[in-house]
């Protein structure tokens, strides 16, 4: 069984515990900013469109990019069941190659976590760079591994998740933390069942690269960036004050950046 990073029992799970339409605390946070901005919009890691579509129904010139055919097949089954046609891209967010510039870009519930190592990661911000416009925004956000400290190297069985087709999809997960490299690693095996019968399995390496608060500053500056502010849990002026919380970054685009 090869490993997959978002496959099609991934993307059935999220699309069941993550469905476009709930009430999450990024979206209006999310349309709160870039409504102030305007302009081309790029959400990196875009996914099954969970924040895409309501910032496409608030009126906002929103464009996705993601790696996983999956994701994006889901994407954009949720977007036309919605009257929805938004341009889509399939491709790497550290390896970014678009038309064009963009007023913002944003990447949201810490899936900047996954691109794997500190480089990745840079050349992520460095693309990103490329992408805007002169004084264009970059909102990211990130978290912490509190919660695989005390559980690390122990198979936990995760509650299993009822499809819409009458099917049970059964999750075992075990994490391992690089505490050097600064990276938790994450093997989920998915196993969907059906009338007592095993129909389809899927094992997922899921990576999260984490970076401390002064740290991810500091990146931001080497960067390119300026005008760096941090919230929690996207509350603006809610300063971070637990390792539980949401580290919710924005930033600009120095103009050194781009006349250079």
């Amino acid at each position: 069984m090869a490993l997959t990073k978002y496959g099609s029992l991934c993307t059935e799970v999220y699309e069941i515990t993550k469905p476009v339409g709930q009430d999450y605390p990024d979206v209006s946070y999310f349309i709160r900013h870039l409504s102030q901005i305007g302009g081309r919009i790029l959400e990196a890691m875009v996914g099954t469109g969970r924040l895409l579509i309501p910032l496409l129904e608030a009126g906002l010139n929103v464009e996705g990019i993601d790696v996983s055919p999956n994701m994006l097949a889901a994407c954009k089954q949720n977007c036309a069941t919605r009257g929805l046609n938004p341009v889509l891209y399939e491709g790497s967010s550290f390896r970014l190659n678009l038309p064009g510039k963009f007023s913002a870009i944003i990447i949201t519930l810490g899936s900047f976590m996954l691109l794997e190592t500190r480089s990745a990661a840079i050349s992520a911000l460095q693309a990103f760079a490329k992408h805007l416009e002169p004084n264009g925004r970059i909102f990211i956000d990130l978290g912490l591994p509190i919660d695989s400290i005390t559980t690390e190297n122990i198979v936990k069985q995760r509650e299993p998740v009822k499809c819409f087709d009458g099917s049970v999809i059964l999750m075992q997960t075990s994490s391992r933390i690089d505490w050097i490299e600064q990276v938790e690693h994450t093997l989920i095996r998915y196993e969907k069942w059906q009338d007592g019968k095993l129909i389809d399995t899927e094992l997922q390496h899921l990576p999260l690269h984490w970076f401390g608060l002064e740290e991810f500053i500091m990146c931001l500056r080497e960067n390119g960036y300026t005008e760096i502010t941090v919230c929690a849990n996207y509350t603006d002026g809610l300063k971070p004050s637990s390792c539980h919380d949401q580290l919710c970054f924005s930033a600009t685009l120095a103009s050194t950046v781009f006349e250079n």
